[in-house]
């Protein structure tokens, strides 16, 4: 009876999923580290497989001499960005802590409505810049310890695409033993999880980076100075769906009040509504292949009970998660074609 019981499908399923979220949370001190390891395996498996088939093309190779290539090329980046960026980024990241915390916003108060005045007074708004600007210098001596978990996941993710093929022969042997039905289960789970959590992360990431590069190139425009470590910190606050934009707003109009008053806040308010009308309008509908076409109530409560759970990270994939639990259940997110004529 108990045997009967064990073998019936439905409960070898909820025994996968049981055995799966006490995995998880036994090892939720690794969370930064898997995560990493999850983003560098999956973007560079993709790139790697593209330069594979374009180098094909003209030159017949082998993949373990193009993930070799590759990785070189990467490492040497890292070590020039190393030496020439990361210095001028940590400086420019304490400028603008430094900033934030010295904002006394009474130095600007004769020439706004008392109205807004009175407003800003009551909510406080210096205490809370203070301690944003207190939080992000606190960061930067940390930024050694998350560079450790880059580089082991650097690691991690170089040898699982060399040896994927000894994983996979890995794999087929369990397939083969008594512990195939939840081989098979967490196969179909991990596929599922690829197809639509780590495409729509991987576009997440695409949009943000172009969304930063082209906030440089506006900020300098502009007379910003510390664009690098500004860019930096849209690109970062890019990666959080709908609400990164509003938030990325805050520091940037306080920078520019602070410089050249409202006018520059107003040009800040236009750079903004033009990065959020390109991201809307042309990178989503050419780069997503998975739309997320969810009610803003929906995703903000999505990254609210993420963050609660997750923390920061969960701000960065609590979005591709919910889409990746809505493509398990047979939720059809696509939009409906409209009909000519109708």
């Amino acid at each position: 009876m108990i045997k009967n019981f064990f073998q019936d499908v439905a409960v070898k399923k909820i025994i996968a999923v049981i055995i799966l979220i006490l995995l998880l949370f036994s090892v939720r001190g690794l969370i930064n580290l898997i995560l990493l390891t999850f983003l560098f395996t999956y973007l560079l498996y993709t790139f790697q497989q593209f330069l594979y088939k374009k180098v094909n093309l003209f030159i017949p190779v082998k993949s373990i001499f193009i993930t070799l290539f590759m990785y070189i090329l990467l490492i040497f980046g890292f070590v020039f960005t190393l030496v020439r960026y990361i210095p001028l980024l940590m400086q420019q990241l304490m400028v603008i802590g430094r900033e934030f915390s010295s904002f006394q916003i009474d130095k600007y108060t004769m020439n706004l409505d008392p109205k807004i005045v009175s407003l800003i007074k009551n909510i406080n708004i210096g205490k809370y810049l203070k301690e944003a600007g207190d939080a992000l210098i606190n960061i930067i001596p940390h930024i050694s310890e998350v560079s450790i978990q880059f580089f082991i996941a650097f690691l991690l993710s170089f040898f699982f695409i060399i040896e994927r093929n000894e994983i996979i022969r890995f794999g087929k042997k369990i397939e083969a033993s008594k512990l195939s039905f939840y081989y098979s289960y967490y196969s179909y789970f991990g596929r599922n999880f690829l197809n639509s959590f780590g495409k729509v992360l991987q576009m997440q990431i695409l949009i943000s980076l172009i969304n930063g590069f082209l906030s440089v190139i506006m900020l300098a425009i502009l007379g910003f100075s510390e664009v690098i470590g500004l860019g930096f910190m849209i690109f970062i606050l890019g990666l959080i769906p709908v609400a990164g934009v509003a938030i990325s707003f805050i520091p940037l109009a306080i920078i520019a009040f602070k410089i050249g008053g409202l006018s520059k806040v107003l040009s800040v308010v236009i750079m903004i509504l033009v990065l959020h009308a390109l991201e809307s309008y042309v990178l989503n509908p050419k780069l997503m292949s998975i739309r997320t076409k969810l009610p803003i109530f929906f995703t903000f409560l999505t990254l609210t009970v993420a963050e609660h759970y997750l923390g920061i990270w969960g701000l960065l994939i609590g979005l591709p998660l919910l889409m990746f639990f809505l493509d398990m259940a047979g939720v059809n997110m696509a939009e409906p074609k409209k009909v000519k004529g109708k």
